[in-house]
């Protein structure tokens, strides 16, 4: 009974990579292959992406495997040890991506990505210590809103291609791009709330009559 949605669920996280692969090369191409766009020196900026986009490659790669059902089942210790990687390397790329925002040249980006590698952070180590104390539900649920903030260059760029079919109605080209970075993070992490937390707790709510109060007529 639960082939479709394990196709599914295979048929998603190869489309998710795919398109990791994808972006990714586009951001490094971007940032390491255009001149005046690394950093004007080793540790001014240029030590820093380079160790971004260096921890982030087992992130963007390894997670989707942490959602297989047969490789936790059947290859738990290579389920832990590349949950292990996933956090080293997260935390270093949210870590880093803080400072990045902190320091960014447009003014317009600096909170939504200091805010963006907070809640990376948060998120990561949150699974770590959930997994670590057995509490499974609590792992994945963080583990997947990890992996939607780990996957922000995908959802910043998909929306930079259809930028004028999403954000049409801001004619600015700094607000637009203000208005991307922001939607980027915010818009999948209400998405994947909703799915995970708030839709649950709306199905769980049984249908009640309130009691009269005593006195009531």
């Amino acid at each position: 009974m639960n082939r479709p949605r394990n196709l599914l669920l295979y048929i998603w996280l190869a489309a998710l990579a795919m398109l990791s692969a994808y972006y990714l090369y586009r951001a490094v191409d971007y940032r390491f292959l255009h001149a005046d766009r690394l950093g004007p020196s080793l540790f001014n900026k240029q030590l820093w992406y380079f160790s971004h986009a260096l921890l982030a490659l087992p992130v963007v790669f390894g997670a989707p495997l942490q959602f297989l059902p047969k490789l936790r089942q059947s290859a738990p210790r290579v389920h832990r040890w590349i949950g292990r990687t996933y956090v080293i390397g997260a935390s270093g790329a949210a870590t880093l991506a803080i400072y990045l925002g902190a320091t960014t040249e447009y003014e317009g980006s600096r909170l939504s990505i200091v805010l963006t590698g907070m809640l990376w952070l948060f998120f990561t180590l949150a699974a770590w210590k959930a997994a670590v104390a057995r509490n499974f539900v609590a792992h994945r649920a963080f583990m997947i809103r990890s992996y939607t903030l780990a996957l922000v260059l995908v959802w910043l760029r998909v929306m930079y291609d259809f930028q004028d079919q999403l954000f049409f109605y801001v004619q600015d080209e700094e607000l637009r791009d203000a208005t991307r970075e922001w939607a980027s993070w915010v818009v999948p992490l209400l998405v994947v709330e909703f799915w995970i937390s708030w839709l649950p707790q709306v199905k769980s709510n049984k249908s009640f009559k309130s009691k009269p109060l005593r006195g009531s007529t």
